[in-house]
């Protein structure tokens, strides 16, 4: 049953360490231009705290967190806490694909010419983007989160609405 923690904590270690680095990267493309990490309008490029890459790096440590503090907790406040965090994961996974969903309807808009994706950078494809990729792994993420819910209520024959 530890393994099936361990590889959520896994997963979203992942996406957290994949989310931060992205934004990083943005804030040092952002200072190379602006010269400044204050300046929001009238900007060449956005500034990466205004992009939903930046939001969703925030929501993975949360949930990485989350998931962390699982462990301590005995099998009931266990479960439930982890049902609340599949719920969190949710509403992270549609905000995630909602904003890829913007970024390839702008991409097919403009007849697969280039434009500007999730986290502000020319996209040439969509489906290579900081965006995909962090929906992506919010995805496997909570499938994995209710998998261990699941296994966990058949295991100790815990009824779901407790």
């Amino acid at each position: 049953m530890k393994k099936l923690y361990y590889i959520l904590n896994l997963i979203l270690f992942g996406g957290t360490v994949f989310a931060f680095y992205t934004v990083a990267q943005d804030f040092n493309k952002f200072y190379a231009i602006e010269w400044t990490f204050f300046k929001i309008q009238d900007c060449q490029i956005p500034n990466p705290v205004t992009t939903p890459c930046f939001w969703g790096s925030w929501a993975f440590l949360i949930a990485l967190i989350w998931s962390l503090n699982l462990n301590k907790k005995e099998i009931l406040t266990k479960l439930k806490s982890l049902k609340h965090l599949g719920i969190f994961l949710i509403a992270g996974t549609i905000f995630a694909w909602s904003n890829f969903s913007f970024v390839l309807f702008k991409f097919l808009k403009n007849n697969g010419q280039p434009t500007i994706g999730c986290s502000g950078q020319i996209t040439t494809n969509p489906f290579t983007t900081p965006c995909f990729i962090g929906s992506t792994i919010f995805l496997v993420a909570l499938i994995w989160a209710w998998l261990v819910y699941f296994v966990n209520t058949r295991k100790n024959k815990i009824g779901l609405d407790q």
